[in-house]
């Protein structure tokens, strides 16, 4: 189920592209999750689960914004009738 979509516009080798995420619900244990099977990879670092205090708390940079407030709805329940637009 889709929850949400965000786009970009930004530059890539150059050139205006326009980039747009979707975001899907989906329960997935932490070994289902894997860089190296990623068919875009697009330089992954790093990964790692978040609770909804760390995401709310941290003074990293996480987009989409209204992330947390997305992930807190869904777990009480409140899903999306059709995908809402999240912010840049």
């Amino acid at each position: 189920m889709q929850l949400a979509e965000r786009s970009k516009d930004h530059l890539v080798g150059g050139r205006e592209v326009r980039q747009v995420e979707r975001y899907f619900l989906a329960r997935v244990s932490p070994g289902d999750v894997s860089p190296e099977r990623a068919t875009q990879p697009d330089n992954i670092r790093e990964y790692r689960w978040w609770t909804q205090d760390e995401l709310r708390s941290t003074a990293e940079t996480v987009y989409p914004e209204g992330l947390a407030d997305l992930i807190a709805a869904v777990a009480e329940g409140r899903t999306p009738n059709r995908p809402i637009v999240l912010a840049g």
